[in-house]
């Protein structure tokens, strides 16, 4: 008997759940390839190879892991092992399913629940489950894997593909850009309607690079950068983290003097020098080192002077004057990769009344929809993993309504799943399943394709009206003015939405059309949202109830989804979706259980701008600002740590910063999880009016988009009295959300209103009513000095656990 053959039956007969467990996969036709355990043997976990039949089946030749924790409680950590298993054993361990095991007769609710934002799907069974399957029982193992596999919506992919699993088509526009850019010296700008998958674009061509191992490639987003602090200082020394992070061999240099050097933007002594700093730096690597530098800046056009709303001014000229200077004296070491909607900014010859320095610098290319076949190959493969088989007129349908708009395709697809009336058993869909979901996409997606046409309605006019003109048939119109206008009629035909401008008579993309020939022409006018009575419709919402008028610069609803669930809609006036878009796309990576759930934004058929977040039942920590209503000191600590816990999700996170970097090698994820610890997300208007509390404790809402999403304020703002006092200016880090979390739990603890007196008054309070350890730690959050404030969540954190025990309710 072999060496792991002998292990294996050692292992598995330890035990009789090992025996039985072991025994019913063997039945099912898994073959036990490896095993190990922890935690005494508490914990374990078999590494199954599928027989080809199942590997057809479930669409992978790897590894899969089956978990188990004999525990009679099922916890969150569960999955979180078998997730870090997988990571630590890639590439062997298939990444797409898993499946955990439990003695909680709950297992598989609490395992799907806890997984619901993974990519790895966590399949749940309870112990006494296998009770059930051959030889023990008359179940069929792999039918209940089914069942379990199929009610996952493979489709349903809100953010960009970072796996190589999920990117379907453009393999050969990848192959061809990373040939060009690993040369040095070629500079490509890819361009094309929103969602239509851009940024994945980025992410596969940063992750060839890196596995090339012959370039260093630093990568920022700009929306990321203009969400936290939009300077050229700060989009500099972000794009120099991510080059610093790419590569060992950069890691190991000594001389450089910003490169690596701080832990945040706000810790820079000298803004003013990060443009001089960042340009040694860059020559330090080019002096030192043989290989190429790739810079790739995703969502260019925000750094536009011309955007609406913008806050750049002059950052677009300066940085790129700094770039295309390096690119001069460094010839074929450096090349620039920029995505955005449109190429305008670098076709003209001046921007924002300057000569343009990167006027015809790029190799402009477009991003067109996915071709029939790739619509074919993405519906085809996931569906079959979730029991769906497609009929070839089904799938010409879906490309016609969607003419190969990736976002849509699986938009459309997604509900054509989720409108199956038997998620156990395979199904077929047909052109009429199709028709039906295009007739329920047209309702309850309409924010989807509002957000397509976004940036082309509010940035470039010109090209909306020949849009528009086409839309609404004036063909003979429309090709006039294409002879006329041969570069707006040439975005166009770059997007995809016409092919010959002189033989087109409607747009390729049928839904789109369908959805601006339903939206009416006129807006809402005026500087305030008129009231909307009970009954009125904003997209797909019909609204119950007004909740308020917070700021001014928006109204809230109650409001009725079509699926029936009741929403807060915030409807803003004079709003541009654009700027909207910018303030949410980071807030939908939270994930937190103490952070409102935004679900969906977009643009009414009136015109009116709004954004759906999940409706909160509850108090907010307002209603404890008083003597008569305020909470007890150990309630005011659980919200405090609940609150803390969601700041430590979304602030940058420096110790797994640091954990990361001291690595040997990065992966392409690995990356991804380093930029978003780097540059993370600030609140920056925490007050008690925004902690909400709900069923699930202390809950925190509105992120201040309302003064971003207005066109009519294009400053930061913030509540008078909550910016710390020895802050110049609005600086936005993690120092301004603690020290107003701390303000906030003030007034809690204290039961006074922030209105009434100074900040000084309540802490003087909080010497003289509170216990000494708890005010302890409200008075380091509000200290009048920085460096005597909590440095992070992580650090307040710690503290209020130490208290926590000793502070009776």
């Amino acid at each position: 008997m072999a060496v792991d053959e002998r292990r294996i039956s050692q292992f598995i007969g330890r035990s009789f759940l090992r025996t039985k467990i072991a025994n019913i996969l063997r039945h099912a036709g898994f073959i036990i390839v490896w095993v190990s355990e922890e935690a005494g043997g508490t914990r374990w976990a078999l590494y199954l190879k599928l027989p080809r039949r199942l590997r057809d089946l479930f669409g992978t030749a790897r590894e899969v892991v089956i978990w188990v924790v004999e525990s009679h409680e099922f916890q969150a950590r569960t999955v979180t092992q078998a997730a870090q298993l997988i990571q630590s054993e890639r590439p062997r361990l298939c990444e797409d399913f898993a499946i955990v095991v439990t003695q909680d007769p709950d297992t598989k609710v609490h395992a799907s629940e806890t997984a619901e934002t993974l990519d790895t799907i966590f399949l749940g069974f309870s112990a006494t489950d296998f009770n059930s399957y051959p030889p023990y029982g008359s179940s069929n193992f792999i039918e209940a894997l089914q069942r379990r596999l199929y009610a996952r919506d493979l489709y349903d992919l809100p953010s960009a593909v970072t796996r190589a699993e999920d990117f379907f088509g453009r393999r050969g526009l990848i192959s061809e850009i990373a040939t060009s850019l690993r040369s040095g010296g070629r500079h490509v700008g890819l361009f094309g309607l929103r969602k239509i998958g851009k940024t994945s674009m980025l992410y596969r061509l940063r992750s060839t690079l890196q596995n090339n191992s012959d370039s260093y490639v630093g990568h920022v987003d700009i929306e990321r950068i203009d969400a936290i602090n939009a300077s050229p200082e700060h989009l500099l020394w972000s794009l120099g983290e991510s080059i610093y992070d790419s590569h060992r061999h950069i890691r190991h240099i000594t001389s450089f003097e910003l490169f690596g050097k701080y832990r945040l933007f706000s810790a820079i002594p000298d803004k003013g020098a990060v443009f001089e700093l960042f340009d040694h730096d860059i020559r330090v690597i080019l002096t030192e080192t043989s290989r190429s530098v790739v810079i790739m800046l995703d969502e260019i056009e925000l750094l536009s002077p011309d955007a609406p709303g913008s806050t750049w001014g002059g950052a677009f000229v300066r940085i790129w004057r700094l770039l295309r200077g390096l690119d001069q004296q460094f010839p074929d070491r450096l090349s620039y990769f920029v995505t955005g909607t449109n190429p305008s900014v670098f076709e003209q010859n001046y921007v924002g009344g300057r000569e343009n320095p990167v006027y015809n610098y790029f190799r402009v290319q477009y991003l067109r929809p996915l071709a029939q076949d790739e619509v074919e190959s993405l519906l085809v493969n996931l569906g079959r993993r979730m029991g769906l088989k497609w009929e070839e007129e089904a799938v010409d349908r879906v490309f016609g309504a969607t003419g190969g708009h990736p976002a849509l395709v699986r938009s459309l697809a997604s509900l054509v799943h989720t409108s199956r009336p038997d998620w156990e058993a395979e199904a077929v869909v047909t052109r009429e399943n199709v028709s039906a979901a295009i007739d329920r996409f047209l309702v309850e997606k309409s924010s989807l394709l509002s957000q397509i046409v976004a940036v082309l309605q509010e940035q470039y006019p010109d090209e909306y009206y020949l849009l528009e003109m086409l839309t609404h048939g004036k063909i003979g119109e429309f090709r006039e003015f294409a002879n006329q206008f041969p570069s707006d009629t040439a975005h166009l035909v770059g997007y995809g939405l016409c092919v010959q401008p002189q033989n087109c008579r409607s747009l390729e993309i049928e839904l789109l059309q369908t959805f601006l020939q339903k939206r009416r022409t006129e807006k809402i006018s005026g500087t305030d949202s008129a009231y909307l009575a009970p009954g009125s419709r904003i997209a797909s919402y019909e609204v119950i109830s007004s909740i308020g008028s917070p700021g001014g610069f928006s109204r809230v609803y109650a409001a009725k989804s079509t699926d029936g669930s009741t929403v807060a809609l915030k409807v803003f006036n004079n709003g541009l979706l654009g700027a909207l878009h910018r303030e949410i796309e980071p807030l939908q990576e939270i994930d937190h259980r103490h952070v409102v759930r935004v679900i969906d934004y977009g643009r009414s058929e009136e015109g009116s701008v709004y954004m759906a977040m999940e409706l909160l039942e509850g108090r907010s920590l307002r209603d404890f600002c008083t003597k008569s209503t305020r909470a007890s000191e150990a309630q005011t600590l659980q919200w405090l740590s609940e609150i803390l816990s969601a700041m430590f999700a979304f602030h940058p996170n420096d110790a797994l910063v640091r954990e990361i970097r001291h690595t040997a090698e990065i992966s392409t994820d690995d990356l991804m999880r380093l930029e978003e610890a780097r540059h993370g997300f600030i609140h920056r208007d925490v007050k008690p009016e925004n902690v909400i509390v709900a069923d699930r404790g202390a809950v925190l809402i509105d992120f201040n988009i309302s003064v971003r999403a207005s066109e009519q304020v294009v400053t930061r703002s913030v509540t008078p009295g909550y910016h710390p006092p020895d802050g110049i200016g609005a600086v936005w880090d993690v120092d301004v959300d603690l020290y107003q979390l701390g303000v906030t739990m003030l007034q809690v603890a204290i039961g006074a209103e922030h209105r009434e007196g100074t900040v000084e008054d309540l802490r003087l309070a909080a010497r003289e009513e509170l216990s000494p350890k708890f005010s302890k730690v409200l008075l380091k959050m509000t200290d009048p000095v920085k460096r005597n404030r909590f440095a992070s969540a992580s650090q307040a954190m710690a503290e209020v656990n130490k208290v926590q025990p000793s502070v009776q309710k």
